[in-house]
């Protein structure tokens, strides 16, 4: 998993992956019986231990928390950068099990995104309705993978901040 979080599912060769864990080619699929599911198996638990947490813990929280709460571990360096968002902007280089996962994995973000939405308009005792949300939690995703594009491409605090001071106007 760190090997992944830290490299990327999309940028390493399935040696590179091998090499890593220290185990041989033929051990992986055994257990794995192919790199596509050994990828899936990874966001699985990826989404399991960091993803569906982080979203819970935030659940209750508003919009600007959450995206102040995400954009400040980004720049102390206290979480590396969500593997989710980093998988879901190169889907294009995975196989047709992971893909798979990770549309199913993105409806459970959405919901996660819904909730808090919803949750953040009712502490502000505001009406929304369910279109505006559904449209509002996939600007949460898309946006929430750009600060991720951000700091793996540029690793700028200030286009991190700039980044995020624009997503949380979005949701005043």
């Amino acid at each position: 998993l760190d090997f992944y979080w830290t490299n990327g599912i999309d940028n390493n060769s399935f040696n590179e992956v091998i090499k890593y864990a220290g185990v041989s080619k033929g051990s992986i699929y055994r257990i794995y019986g192919s790199e596509d599911v050994l990828q899936k198996s990874v966001l699985s638990k990826y989404y399991e231990t960091v993803v569906n947490k982080r979203i819970k813990l935030h659940s209750k929280n508003s919009i600007k928390k959450y995206v102040m709460a995400i954009t400040s571990s980004l720049i102390t360096n206290k979480s590396k950068p969500c593997l989710f968002y980093r998988t879901k902007t190169e889907k294009y280089k995975l196989g047709p099990v992971t893909k798979k996962f990770l549309g199913k994995m993105e409806g459970k973000v959405k919901k996660g995104y819904i909730d808090m939405i919803r949750n953040d308009f009712q502490l502000k005792n505001k009406k929304i309705n369910d279109l505006d949300v559904v449209e509002m939690a996939d600007f949460l995703i898309n946006s929430m993978s750009t600060l991720t594009l951000i700091k793996l491409n540029t690793n700028s605090h200030k286009s991190l901040l700039s980044y995020s001071k624009y997503l949380v106007k979005q949701f005043s």
